[in-house]
């Protein structure tokens, strides 16, 4: 038995960027994915979880030092560094990951047969967030199990969220068949469903209409990720007092993640497509027939213009509310990465209409800031114990984002462990 242990521990020394491939590896293999796949699979994995590790070390280490001046300059604390969708690192990079991933795939075969849902995962990607909310937990507790139940749980929720907003979806982006089982589009979707019937039901402001093409023709280029990354960066910059050479630093580095992160994140989503289509065939060969949704990826729902229309009035918005927010204690920048993505779900609701989508959005990034703020020390133990950004965490940073450390049900979760005493 000692041997086994041994020869785990060993296997899960060698780090997510090289165990997780394996895992994709042998997982394609069993799904009958083939060899040139399954290698071309666990490769970009790799590659892709290596890069993404790069750029957001790259971030945590240029924001380190403006955090510290905002925080001094403005008197309040913003101390704690946004990594964005740096957890994802963490997510596929812990001891419990295979379980999380077996344990959907063997509840989504169960509830396909006894037609619990019409959701077919084959969205192995996406099984992340189930992974990031499992870490986090499996950080407080100490505990694989619990870990693994949590982000199984998360991950059965989505299920069935994607169930119910299938249809939306589907009408709203003219797509059939399909379902999305992300986070950043069921939990959404959710909210700004309960938002606008509230909407509804208030006079001059249910009539209320603005145009994605209006707000196109007043941005342009201001626009763009690039630029907006690197005013972003001069704005901090000289709120922060830093210097004219520090202040254009900064400026190019977080353009440079904003642009390059989605690719980093594309790259392992790409090692993702041999084992999803052979877990299609997987599925469809053993339920012929039904009529079941395919789950896709949340990138689907940034087809109608008034989604980037509303992204980019959003980017401002979200800084100032997190600057204003009684209690927090970080600004979100490399998390807003996610923002296109919560505004994919909740359009289908707001039926594009911009100034509602714009009140959803505000009002779903108050509580989002300050759970992933309250969050935060959990976040930066999941990160510790996956072996990121250990030399940051040593001197002290603590770390926390948007996409599942600002998780509504991970905040349950958690305040309910440590209720119980975890």
């Amino acid at each position: 038995m000692s041997t086994v242990l041994s020869g785990v521990n060993w296997f899960l020394g060698l780090g997510g960027t090289v165990f997780v491939p394996i895992i994709m590896f042998v997982l394609c293999m069993i799904f009958g994915g083939g060899f040139a796949k399954s290698i071309r699979s666990a490769l970009y994995m790799g590659i892709g979880l290596t890069a993404l590790n790069l750029v957001i070390d790259l971030s945590v280490t240029a924001m380190a030092p403006v955090t510290q001046g905002l925080s001094s300059r403005l008197n309040t604390d913003f101390s704690v560094i946004d990594v964005g969708y740096g957890n994802v690192s963490a997510a596929w990079g812990w001891p419990g990951v295979l379980g999380v991933i077996v344990g959907i795939i063997v509840i989504n075969i169960i509830f396909v047969a006894l037609k619990l849902t019409k959701t077919l995962w084959v969205d192995v990607w996406n099984i992340w967030h189930g992974e990031a909310i499992a870490v986090t937990m499996w950080a407080l507790s100490g505990s694989m199990v619990i870990g693994i139940g949590s982000g199984v749980l998360l991950l059965v929720v989505n299920m069935l969220l994607a169930d119910y907003h299938a249809p939306k979806f589907q009408e709203f982006n003219g797509f059939d068949r399909i379902s999305v089982v992300a986070t950043s589009a069921t939990f959404t979707a959710t909210f700004a469903m309960f938002v606008m019937k509230i909407i509804e039901k208030i006079p001059g402001l249910k009539d209320v209409d603005a145009t994605p093409e209006q707000i196109k023709d007043k941005f342009g280029i201001f626009g763009e990720m690039s630029v907006i990354g690197a005013l972003l960066g001069v704005v901090m910059g000289i709120i922060s007092g830093s210097t004219v050479a520090d202040t254009l630093k900064l400026a190019i580095t977080l353009s440079t993640v904003l642009v390059v992160l989605p690719k980093m994140l594309s790259i392992i989503a790409e090692g993702i497509i041999p084992i999803s289509t052979s877990l299609t065939k997987f599925m469809k060969k053993r339920f012929p027939g039904r009529e079941l949704n395919i789950a896709v990826d949340p990138a689907i729902l940034l087809g109608d213009p008034s989604v980037m229309s509303t992204v980019i009035l959003m980017y401002p918005l979200s800084i100032l509310i997190a600057v204003i927010l009684p209690g927090n204690n970080w600004i979100p920048v490399a998390s807003l990465a996610v923002m296109p993505y919560w505004i994919g779900g909740m359009v289908p609701y707001t039926k594009g209409n911009i100034v509602h989508t714009i009140i959803v959005a505000c009002l779903w990034v108050i509580p989002a800031t300050l759970i992933a703020a309250n969050l935060a020390p959990i976040t930066t133990e999941a990160a510790r114990l996956s072996g990121l950004f250990t030399e940051q965490i040593a001197k002290g940073a603590v770390l926390t984002n948007w996409e599942e450390g600002g998780n509504i049900l991970l905040w349950v979760l958690a305040k309910l462990g440590m209720a119980f005493g975890l």
